[in-house]
């Protein structure tokens, strides 16, 4: 649980490997045993809300995390990669060298001046994605 400065609640269900986060809309979780009502209003978000709404159903019924509602995801490996080429970057590695490192210096060698820039761009795109991570978009992904 976790109540921040301006008196939101929040609580966090885990496992280690998955979880659920409840925003606690009135009343207070401290204040000892609560009810829970479910608030869903408008179309904005509303996937994601009922996503929840069914995995913290199946998680009471069942007494764990429901694994088929937690599918692997996608875009992980990207943030990795750029990530990296941030650690790259702020240790002075030029697009190049970081290129080699997430890609293989065998493929910098035949592909960095070849007839397409695509392996430039992607180290320039990695590059922003870690520049938009690192400045607060980072929150976007416990969305």
């Amino acid at each position: 649980m976790l109540r921040q400065a301006d008196g939101h609640e929040l609580l966090l269900l885990s496992d280690g490997e998955h979880r659920l986060q409840i925003d606690v809309t009135a009343g207070s979780l401290f204040d000892g045993p609560v009810c829970l009502h479910y608030e869903l209003s408008g179309f904005t978000h509303i996937e994601a809300k009922t996503l929840t709404l069914r995995r913290l159903l199946l998680l009471c019924r069942r007494g764990r995390f429901p694994r088929g509602l937690f599918p692997p995801e996608r875009r992980a490996h990207r943030w990795a990669m750029a990530l990296q080429a941030y650690d790259g970057i702020q240790a002075g590695a030029s697009h190049r060298e970081i290129a080699g490192a997430l890609f293989s210096e065998k493929v910098v060698k035949e592909d960095w001046y070849g007839r397409s820039d695509y392996l430039r761009l992607r180290v320039q795109r990695l590059v922003r994605t870690a520049d938009q991570l690192v400045n607060g978009g980072y929150r976007d992904l416990l969305r």
